[in-house]
């Protein structure tokens, strides 16, 4: 879709356009790459600060990093700089040591080459700040600058400044600051100024471009079709001059003179921009009121990136002001509530949410289950719709997903021959042409794995393993050796180089030697510390020394050796070894020899050789956190790809984690004595003859990890040992330090690829010296010794009765505030632990009760229903929101009214609904639940002005036992449901599951 066709709602502007411009439509296409799968792949942003986090909740402005590496924030409300985790702020009043401001309304930013911050007033002029006092300095000679609204500041190559403003172009002379307005522009107000490559200088104004010549003086430059303010000037790698403007979108100016015009408009309208940058990925960057427009100056072509209510991690908002890159490549947007900041050319991890699109206003699919073809082309498939492929287009980027023929639906397990492709699930089992376009049933029958041996297909589903000869495929032949499994529900295939196959189910492991049929059953509570965990093995993986690693739901890892001629446990991975979580949902093995493993809390490298587990962290840019089972491949050129809820994670392992080497260390607050210090290289903090307090504040500098450092200080010469501490506890904090002379020395520790932690960068020293007291003195402690003797029974006596007192008051005082409290934290928990549309239990409540009944399942069992209501997005999409919110409520309404008094129901989102049976003596009271829950909708629901009939899939799980967590019997919940639903809805199923191990 064209960026003349997008959908967005403008909001209002500082500069409109007075005419619009005759527009042509705008391809959107994928940033230029060689590489279709980093073409397609989205953006993540992360926000810093927004709403009532910003200081002093000011409408940002803008956003410049200094030379010391803070990212500083203008707004409307004052200056505040952000180190990562927290802001400092500055306004009209000083505080906490920062010096003051003449206004609050900071306009712009800019650091110039020396690394010094200079601020844009609205009314006040030019300020620079000088980072040894931390304070905010004019130039020191009166100009018509001094009272102006600035708008633009840029260096001169000369150690001086070119700022724009209401005033006109002034010039700051780099050796003294002083200011000179400068002559031979017309009047007016200057909001652009730019210097290329070759030192030209550039000037916008209202709406005409000047340029500076030899002498000194300006030559106006014509620029046909501007419309309203030139908002900003930036020049690409090929020499070209980009013209920003408020009405008449990007006028472009070659060397050799001629000039393009790209109209940009969304929905016809026209977009005011701001500022541009160069974003590093071989695009340009552009602020707008309608997100970020981005351009390929090779091929002159466009995209938007805009917020989007599906994708959390889309741009947080349209209405943007202001944008920079930091030295590490961050870019850093600054909209009306938010300041977030993005990777613009991510490289070992790339997330995909809107290649799965299969139409430009469809929402993403749901990838659940993935194979790579020969072609390199990728297969999924999602709930409930036919599978789809998704391969290179011919332009660049994918092509949208290609939907496999409809009767391929719910396809839950994917493998590939050269000339074929075959697929497992609801819609049975068939051989499709690698084209995905021709489709052979082999099975009516669902299948749920699918798995490809030589010539031979193994298939699998809940009746067991099944056969099919891949050269000349029929129906599927089972094999008499399933009744030996140690449960007929195959979750996962898998084969060792010895020749035996490996069935993963519901209720445990099997080894099969499929020559003889012998079957070995392995399940949880053999007489092994390394053995099975859980039952449900959902992934297997064998490894490059031939080991089985074998992923279960609940309990983690088991790693199966071969050893003295037969098969052995040899090792557990779970949470306590470092593993994100103990769900595992699929295994593959990476390019570089390691396992890669993801699961319901994140993704994590595995090293096979040490066992030693290595998660993937935020800065790795992983875009999502829960996975699911057994959705994973590997494409041709080795990078992985794991479904995870919401899109698709892929890593390429040959690419080394983010380092960040060059991110500084900074104190940023010092206060000795409670007094702010401001520390600089060769600065001594002086503590005086007081409290002899110290707290020093740090940070590394490192946005895109900031809550994944680590850090160690130490004083010396007091401290013989490092103190460590993480991200949101960064500071040494010392009383009554000793007199004499000190060094507080403070290193950041990182983690390496194989998640060992070693000291990154330069360490950061604070030198104290710390005044000596007079009574310290050893004359005064001789002459004093008599008098503390002689006066501290008296003392004592005295600071008794005045600490009973003093006690008296403070029970009193304390037996208010509980008081006070107690009232205020019944109303806080009735809030937290109430769905607000229906008035159930929330998830939070949920669950914290899964939990308590759970530990006492042993002596009291329970039950756990899942409910979801049949075809409810219908609803949604056919009447409204509005609709479907009092449908929720009205069944809400009639599931508690059914229910027992002592069973417990929650809402935990959308149209599911949970129900806990305290009490439970078998499934035939589930039974009776489930009969009379149907029973009380054969009656239709009223929802607003409609009657609707309602039909419900439960799943349901009955727990006797304790140590199962509450993630497993949830997902064992969720299974029945999804069995419920694939028997045609509108019925109820029991998980046959034993969760008591």
């Amino acid at each position: 879709m064209g960026l003349a066709g997008a959908a967005c709602a403008l909001t209002g502007s500082a500069a409109r356009p007075t005419a619009a411009p005759v527009a042509r439509p705008v391809t959107v296409v994928a940033p230029r790459t060689a590489d279709p799968w980093a073409a397609a792949a989205d953006l993540f942003f992360k926000v810093a600060a927004r709403d009532d986090a910003i200081p002093d909740a000011g409408l940002p402005r803008a956003v410049a990093q200094d030379g010391d590496g803070f990212i500083w924030l203008a707004t409307d409300g004052g200056l505040a700089r952000w180190d990562g985790t927290g802001f400092k702020t500055y306004s009209t009043e000083p505080a906490d040591g920062a010096g003051s401001l003449p206004e609050l309304m900071v306009n712009t930013l800019f650091t110039d080459r020396g690394g010094r911050l200079w601020l844009g007033m609205s009314a006040e002029g030019l300020l620079w700040r000088d980072p040894l006092t931390d304070s905010f300095h004019r130039p020191p000679n009166r100009t018509p600058l001094d009272r102006a609204h600035v708008m633009a500041i840029i260096d001169d190559d000369a150690g001086g400044l070119w700022v724009g403003s209401e005033a006109g172009l002034s010039h700051i002379r780099g050796s003294d600051h002083r200011a000179t307005l400068v002559k031979g522009l017309p009047p007016g107000r200057i909001g652009a100024v730019h210097r290329d490559r070759k030192g030209q200088l550039w000037v916008g104004d209202e709406s005409r471009l000047f340029r500076r010549d030899g002498t000194g003086g300006f030559v106006g430059v014509p620029v046909p079709g501007v419309v309203g303010t030139i908002t900003a000037l930036h020049a690409d790698g090929d020499g070209r001059l980009w013209i920003a403007t408020a009405g008449s979108g990007f006028h472009v100016l070659a060397p050799d003179g001629g000039i393009r015009h790209l109209p940009v408009t969304v929905d016809g309208h026209a977009v005011p921009l701001g500022a541009m940058i160069d974003a590093g990925n071989g695009e340009l960057w552009a602020a707008s009121r309608a997100g970020i427009i981005a351009v390929d100056p090779a091929t002159m072509r466009m995209r938007r990136l805009a917020h989007d209510p599906q994708l959390p991690a889309s741009l947080a908002e349209d209405g943007l002001n202001h944008l920079i890159r930091d030295r590490s490549g961050l870019v850093w947007i600054v909209g009306d509530a938010t300041l977030s900041y993005v990777d613009p050319a991510p490289r070992r991890v790339l997330g995909l949410v809107n290649a799965l699109r299969a139409g430009p206003r469809q929402q993403p699919d749901s990838a659940w289950s993935l194979g790579v073809a020969p072609d390199g082309a990728l297969w999924y498939g999602s709930p409930d719709i036919p599978g789809s492929r998704l391969a290179p287009a011919a332009g660049g980027g994918l092509a949208p997903p290609q939907r496999l023929p409809a009767a391929v639906r719910n396809v839950q397990s994917i493998a590939f021959a050269p000339d074929a492709a075959f697929t497992a699930g609801e819609g049975g089992l068939f051989r499709l042409s690698l084209d995905g376009r021709r489709a052979q049933r082999l099975s009516a029958q669902a299948w749920s794995r699918v798995l490809l041996h030589g010539d031979r297909l193994y298939v699998g589903n809940g009746l067991g393993v099944a056969l099919v000869d891949a050269r000349h495929p029929g129906p599927p032949r089972p094999l008499p050796w399933s009744k030996a499994l140690t449960d007929l529900r195959v979750r996962s295939l898998a084969f060792t180089p010895d020749g035996m196959l490996w069935v993963g189910t519901a209720r445990g492991l099997n080894r099969v030697d499929p020559a003889s049929g012998r079957v070995v059953g392995i399940r949880p509570g053999d007489d092994n510390a390394n053995g099975l965990r859980a039952n449900f093995v959902g992934t297997l993986l064998c490894d490059s020394d031939g080991r089985l690693w074998a992923g279960t739901i609940g309990g983690g890892i088991t790693v199966f050796a071969r050893t003295a001629g037969a098969w052995r446990p040899v090792a557990h991975l779970g949470r306590r070894e470092g593993l994100p979580h103990d769900t595992v949902d699929k295994l593959l093995l990476g390019s570089d020899g390691d396992v890669w493993a993801s699961t319901d809390g994140g993704i994590a490298r595995i090293d096979p050789a040490s066992l030693t587990i290595t998660p993937l962290r935020a800065s790795d840019g992983v875009p999502f956190t829960a996975y699911w089972t057994g959705a994973g491949a590997t494409l041709p050129d080795g990078r992985l790809v794991f479904a995870g809820f919401g899109g698709l994670t892929m890593i390429d392992p040959a690419v080394p984690p983010r380092e960040a080497a060059d991110a500084p260390l900074r104190f940023t607050t010092v206060r000795g004595n409670d007094k702010a210090f401001v520390p600089a290289p060769g600065r001594m903090l002086t503590i005086g003859a007081g409290e002899r307090s110290l707290t020093a504040d740090f940070a590394r500098l490192d946005y895109a990890a900031a809550r994944d450092q680590v850090y160690v200080y130490r004083l010396f010469p007091q401290e013989t040992d490092w103190t460590r501490v993480d991200a949101m506890h960064r500071s040494a904090r010392y009383t009554n330090l000793p007199p004499g002379r000190s060094t507080l020395v403070v290193r950041a520790l990182g983690a390496d690829d194989r998640g060992s932690l070693h000291v990154v960068g330069a360490p950061l020293t604070l030198e104290i010296d710390v005044e000596t007291r007079w009574f310290e003195t050893s004359a005064f402690r001789i002459a004093a010794a008599a008098a503390i003797v002689a006066a501290l029974l008296a003392l004592l006596n005295l600071r008794l009765r005045a600490a009973r007192k003093r006690e008296r008051q403070l029970e009193s005082l304390v037996e208010r505030r509980t008081a006070e409290l107690l009232v205020s934290r019944s109303e806080l928990e009735k809030l937290a632990y109430t769905d607000t549309l229906t008035g159930l239990g929330n998830r939070r409540l949920y669950g914290e009760m899964l939990a308590r009944h759970l530990g006492d399942a042993r002596h009291a069992p329970f039950g756990l229903l899942l409910i979801d209501l049949d075809r409810f997005k219908q609803v949604n999409d056919a009447l409204g929101h509005d609709v479907g919110d009092a449908l929720l409520i009205e069944v809400a309404d009639r599931l508690s009214a059914t229910i027992r008094q002592h069973d417990s129901i929650f809402r935990l989102g959308g149209d599911e609904f949970a129900i806990i049976l305290a009490g439970l003596d078998g499934a035939p009271a589930i039974d009776e639940l489930c009969r009379r829950l149907y029973a009380a909708f054969t009656a239709p629901v009223s929802a607003g002005n409609h009657r609707l009939q309602v039909a419900l899939s439960i799943g349901a799980v009955v727990a006797r036992a304790e140590g199962m967590s509450t993630e497993a019997v949830y997902k064992l919940a969720d299974l029945a449901l999804y069995d419920a639903k694939r028997a045609g809805r509108g019925t109820w199923r029991l998980s046959p599951i034993d969760p008591d191990v």
